[in-house]
Formats: structure tokens, sequence, C-alpha cells
């Protein structure tokens, strides 16, 4: 099955660890983020009180989740791990694992599609959970089968260091709402940065309709809800 955020063939699913087996292995900050709705630390929705019990977004019965946790991670997978490729082999002996996708967004650029995106991964030597940000674009294939895939091309892969609410959660192309946190510095990424901004004529594309991490049913918990197929596939 093709994702169709990445041309990526990948499967339906991936599984990524449930919250409560996360919860332990996150940062004190990363767990803060999820109580506040997706936002950094110093940065409250002012009148929200926020619990422990308030730690999920809930999906309201009259909008069912488009697809499951797993469907959702599924979509994303494929450019986090073109990204944790792209790191590990300038890192060696500093390599990550893929955990959770959290957000991406995405813009038409050079004739390519151009993501950027959060996601956490876990070291390999120290077991830690950190957050990365990476920025990658697609070339087109120029293969003519029915599932020609799109070549992966990574410009940058980075942890996002603590504090959390050090970084911008926007650039010329993706929404503050999406809470994807960009590194420091006026050309640490390609498109959308802040001195290039108004010669790239970037070009906005469909709606990516992505949920926020671990607002999806499971499986069994989609069973007798209103569902609508994971084939009804966001524009691209």
């Amino acid at each position: 099955m093709d994702s169709p955020a990445t041309g990526f063939r990948g499967p339906a699913e991936w599984a990524a660890p449930a919250l409560k087996d996360l919860l332990p292995d996150l940062s004190r900050e990363e767990q803060l983020w999820l109580e506040n709705g997706f936002q950094p630390a110093g940065r409250k929705r002012k009148g929200r009180r926020i619990t422990k019990q308030k730690l999920l977004p809930e999906v309201p019965p009259s909008m069912p989740a488009q697809r499951t946790q797993g469907e959702r991670d599924a979509w994303l997978i494929g450019s986090v791990q073109a990204a944790l490729c792209h790191y590990n082999a300038r890192h060696q002996g500093g390599e990550f694992d893929a955990v959770k996708p959290l957000m991406e967004d995405r813009v038409g650029f050079r004739d390519q599609v151009w993501f950027h995106l959060n996601f956490w991964a876990r070291s390999r030597s120290t077991n830690k959970i950190k957050r990365f940000f990476a920025e990658v674009h697609y070339k087109p294939s120029s293969d003519t089968s029915k599932y020609p895939r799109a070549t992966p091309i990574v410009e940058i892969c980075t942890i996002i260091e603590e504090p959390l609410s050090q970084y911008r959660r926007a650039c010329a192309f993706c929404a503050a709402s999406f809470e994807i946190l960009h590194p420091k510095g006026c050309r640490k990424f390609v498109c959308g940065n802040d001195k290039d901004r108004f010669e790239q004529r970037l070009v906005r594309c469909g709606s990516m309709c992505i949920e926020p991490p671990f607002s999806c049913p499971s499986k069994i918990e989609r069973q007798g809800l209103p569902y609508r197929s994971s084939s009804s596939s966001p524009s691209q």
C-alpha cells in the first residue's frame, strides 16, 4: 500500500507504542506538551484548566476520526524513516529509531512536494526519547508503472533540544496550529525560511487532514463508530 502523503510503499498500519507505555519515557516537557493540548510549556492557552484527565483531545462523536491510530502513523512514517536514515548515517554511534510521528505539513516548491515534520525517536545508546525536526522533499519518479515511488531527499534532520518553548511553531507554510517546532536560525531549513520566503513562490498543497497524535481510535475502539474509509485520501 502506498502512503498517500509520500509515495512510499509501506504498511497499511504502523504500530507506535501506546501512550501509557510512552509516558514514563517522555521528558517532563514533552508530557506537559501533551497536557497543554500540544503546546510547549509557557504557551498555554489562556482560560483553560489543565488536568491529567485532559491529557488527550477527544474526538467529537459527530466528527469520527478518518483513520485508526496505526493508519494515521503509517500515513507519516515514510518521511520519518527517510529522515532518520539521513541522520543516522551522519551520527554513527548516536543512532535513533523511530517511535512516533507527531505532525507534518507540506507545500509545493521547485516542482516537488516538501514536508516539515516533528517526530519522536529513541536513542539506541541511552534509550532516551528525543523530538526531531525534518525537512523532506520528494523527487517524482520516472517509473511509468501503476505504483511509482518518489525518491525522498532529506535537507535536514535535527534534534529539537529542550526547552521546547524556544522554538517557532510556524514558517512560511507550516500552520502554527500544527505545533511543528522548527530549528532556530534564518536558514536552518530550505523551504519557507525567513530569508528566502518571499522569493520561493511556494504553492499551497491540498489539506493533509492529519489528526493530532493519540487522537485516533484503535481498531477495537473504532468498532461500532461511523467511519470514513481511509481510502478517501486527502487531495495531493
